[in-house]
């Protein structure tokens, strides 16, 4: 466990710098999501099913695109630069063989994060806000969440593939050489 948490922690330290370098980059494309919620959340009994779901698939393609974009940026970093992509799935599965239970504890860690920023904001709203404006709140919060902890989200987890990569290499990814 305690292996698991140190990748987490180095993912989630990276992922903070990513955002504090990459900050225009990840904030603009949550923006597209950010809008489209509060929209979908605050007036969506009143829209045309069509927007609806228009809306989800340009949330969908946004959150896709921030994913490439930031895939194709650790990509070019020093410790990733000069591989093919094949070797790169080979570091990604050398680091999660060196430590399974470490890779494992990702999803455990990733779901205490989604009851902590998820269920408990959504049922304190339920119930601590009355009727007439949880949907107001609600859509603040999802509003407020976008750019936040579902953007540093989404680079944690790039994080830890990018951290099992380069900690691959330091165990003996197989099938590179050791010039590379």
């Amino acid at each position: 466990m305690r292996t698991g948490l140190a990748l987490s922690v180095a993912a989630a330290r990276w992922a903070t710098h990513f955002y504090a370098r990459h900050f225009w980059l990840v904030f603009g494309l949550s923006m597209i999501p950010t809008v489209q919620r509060f929209v979908a959340v605050r007036y969506g009994d009143d829209l045309p099913a069509a927007v609806g779901v228009g809306g989800e698939i340009v949330t969908g393609l946004s959150r896709l695109l921030l994913v490439y974009a930031v895939l194709r940026m650790v990509f070019r970093e020093p410790d990733l630069s000069g591989l093919t992509p094949g070797q790169r799935w080979r570091r990604l599965a050398a680091g999660i063989d060196a430590d399974v239970r470490a890779f494992w504890t990702q999803f455990l860690v990733l779901a205490v994060a989604f009851v902590l920023l998820d269920v408990v904001p959504n049922t304190a709203i339920a119930v601590l806000v009355p009727d007439g404006r949880q949907e107001l709140v609600t859509s603040v919060l999802v509003s407020v969440k976008n750019p936040t902890v579902i953007a540093f989200t989404v680079l944690w987890m790039v994080g830890v593939g990018r951290t099992l990569m380069v900690e691959g290499r330091r165990v003996g990814a197989v099938g590179e050489s050791a010039a590379v």
